[in-house]
């Protein structure tokens, strides 16, 4: 089953069966978790409960079989043991059922040869009955312009980012990573073990959604690899493609054997599959999202060289330092801007007219507004940073201090049409309680008013490195061309 096709059809079911759905409440059950999951998510289809017993749930009527339901069913979620799944799928072909999402496990992911068959026979099953297989052993789809989630608290809209994971759980962590920094998804797919659709048929049906400008993925090994490739370089040819690939040692490959039986590979092959692919590797889920938001928020920059501004000189030595070690350029200023900044003040002291520029003191809005509108200008820089530092102002109380940092952040906030280059809001050393808290709320108004946020100096540097690279790699290619 490994034909690429439009893959729509599972996002956008009109009815959804849920299997497993017990009356019993007082107990784990998975079933009934899906069943209020979708409805609360505010799923506009009908949804049916199913579980052998029978019974009502809700006020709704819980079907014995998929073939009792009085309506076509497009979609079924399962989460019944492994060892009725066959039977599942017999009546699901029977009926006309299109896909089937297994958030079921006990299949090859197991130590077990029972669990091999059963998952080759649900699969010989599906493909006779002409029906689609998502997982086993995964939560399945979100997609909010279907009205699906794992999740009723993910966010109801849509958006840009989509995101193939071979585990459940990073795929939530994502979703919410996300969502809370204000990425918004237009699919995530929690995959498990790709025992028919896999890896390459979302990406190559990602490639080409509409819906779909950013592709991240969490991959822990993958069924073809030489079909994989090829899909990742049509990919990377229209859209940013993040990977975070694990299982890379030998720990870390068992394990990934164990949790969806993907074969992972070695870091060498993989780093420089990904590398010719034009894929931009990542480390961890949030560096994934850091990365992610410097695409949504800031064009692509025309260099890599990049000017900082900020408040507090030993956090800019810090930041310099940082920025440095992972490659980034930042150029010294001219004289003749330089000259012109520090007319600009009654005095350099207490300031640096260098890079990074460290104000302290930027005296007034006026001021601070030519500041920013100079450096924008200016042939020194192709993109800009302005950092905030918390708790690096050792004189002042805390009232002095949320005071002074309110202000300055107003004043950042105000700057986004005056700015014409790429600019990125870096928050840091929050120590404090109120300070984080401070650090928080400036960072989801920030965002919501258009910036690349990041939460940290590292996180950054590592997040503007890679986002210029990759811009730096697609102009090289377009010159060969």
């Amino acid at each position: 089953m490994n034909n690429t096709e439009n893959l729509d059809f599972l996002f956008h079911p009109r009815t959804i069966a849920v299997a497993g759905v017990s009356e019993n409440t007082n107990k784990f059950n998975a079933g009934l978790m899906f069943l209020q999951g979708l409805m609360q998510f505010g799923f506009k289809g009908q949804i049916y409960p199913m579980n052998p017993i029978g019974g009502k749930i809700m006020g709704m009527k819980i079907y014995k079989s998929v073939k009792d339901i009085p309506d076509k069913i497009d979609f079924v979620i399962s989460a019944i043991p492994s060892r009725y799944t066959p039977q599942l799928m017999a009546d699901a072909a029977e009926k006309g059922v299109k896909a089937i999402h297994f958030f079921t496990s006990g299949f090859s992911e197991i130590e077990n040869v029972e669990g091999k068959h059963l998952q080759a026979d649900i699969i010989a099953r599906a493909k006779a009955g002409g029906i689609r297989v998502v997982g086993p052993n995964c939560l399945g789809l979100y997609c909010p312009s279907g009205g699906l989630s794992f999740n009723a608290d993910f966010d109801k809209a849509s958006g840009p980012v989509a995101m193939i994971s071979q585990s459940g759980g990073n795929a939530a962590h994502c979703v919410q990573e996300g969502n809370d920094r204000g990425v918004l998804f237009s699919k995530v797919i929690s995959m498990g073990n790709g025992a028919d659709l896999n890896e390459s048929d979302y990406l190559e049906y990602l490639t080409h959604d509409e819906e779909t400008k950013i592709i991240t993925a969490y991959i822990e090994g993958v069924r073809e690899g030489p079909r994989f490739l090829r899909a990742l370089k049509s990919a990377t040819k229209s859209k940013p493609v993040i990977i975070l690939k694990v299982g890379t040692s030998e720990s870390g490959a068992e394990a990934a054997v164990s949790h969806t039986a993907a074969m992972a590979g070695s870091n060498q092959v993989w780093e420089g599959a990904l590398r010719q692919a034009g894929v931009i590797r990542t480390s961890s889920i949030e560096e994934m999202i850091d990365i992610t938001i410097a695409f949504q928020h800031m064009p692509a920059p025309k260099g890599n060289k990049i000017v900082v501004v900020g408040i507090g000189g030993g956090a800019s030595v810090i930041l310099a330092d940082e920025f440095t070690n992972v490659g980034l350029s930042l150029p010294k200023l001219g004289d003749k801007l330089r000259k012109s900044l520090i007319e600009l003040y009654p005095s350099e002291a207490g300031r640096i007219f260098k890079n990074p520029v460290d104000l302290n003191n930027f005296e007034s809005s006026e001021t601070f507004f030519k500041t920013m509108k100079a450096l924008d200008q200016c042939e020194e820089a192709d993109l800009l940073a302005i950092h905030i530092a918390f708790d690096h102002f050792g004189l002042i109380s805390i009232k002095d201090k949320e005071f002074m940092i309110g202000a300055y952040l107003k004043l950042v906030g105000e700057i986004k049409r005056e700015i014409k280059k790429p600019l990125a809001i870096i928050l840091h050393s929050y120590a404090s309680t109120q300070m984080r808290k401070l650090a928080y709320d400036a960072g989801k108004e920030l965002t919501a008013a258009g910036f690349a946020v990041f939460p940290s100096i590292q996180r950054a540097a590592m997040a503007l490195i890679k986002f210029i690279s990759y811009h730096e790699e697609r102009r090289t290619v377009a010159r060969i061309k």
